[in-house]
């Protein structure tokens, strides 16, 4: 008897925390569709930051980029798509990280991001792994098939 009182009390202390860690992949779930939805697929850059930590960090290949350079890069995205959509197709969150696998298309019908308009369709999935802290995205890691954008750009050769 004592053994069970001790394994619901166990039961009923964890129970608020678990239900708290719930809520909270709920909210980061949320704002992660919101700034996809908003920010990216809408292209209302100017709420970029509202979504995101002020210390935020995106981790990139060769270096880590501040809030200021992701939206930067954000903005050249956008310029060389303009019509640019982006699509949440799966979302996934655990702990603090909220993962999510998107679709981006759009006509690559202006100059941007370092490469010529070439006036083709582009169609690219990536995956993103957000880390949340205090409700906002405070670190970010993308992979996106970028030799497939240029391809399909015109810019390199096709496959053989």
């Amino acid at each position: 008897m004592r053994t069970l009182g001790l394994w619901l009390f166990i039961f009923f202390i964890c129970l608020p925390s678990k239900a708290q860690t719930t809520g909270e992949q709920k909210k980061n779930k949320a704002i992660t569709q919101s700034f996809f939805e908003a920010v990216l697929d809408q292209g209302h850059l100017d709420k970029y930051a509202d979504s995101h930590a002020a210390n935020f960090v995106a981790h990139a290949q060769d270096h880590d980029a501040t809030l200021a350079e992701d939206m930067a890069a954000a903005r050249e995205e956008r310029k060389a798509l303009p019509d640019m959509r982006v699509r949440v197709n799966e979302m996934v969150a655990e702990r603090d990280l909220v993962a999510v696998y998107w679709t981006a298309s759009g006509t690559n019908t202006q100059q941007g991001m370092g490469l010529p308009a070439t006036g083709k369709r582009i169609v690219v999935p990536g995956m993103t792994l957000f880390r949340f802290r205090g409700g906002k995205i405070s670190e970010e890691w993308s992979v996106f098939d970028l030799l497939s954008a240029m391809r399909q750009a015109g810019l390199i050769p096709g496959r053989p």
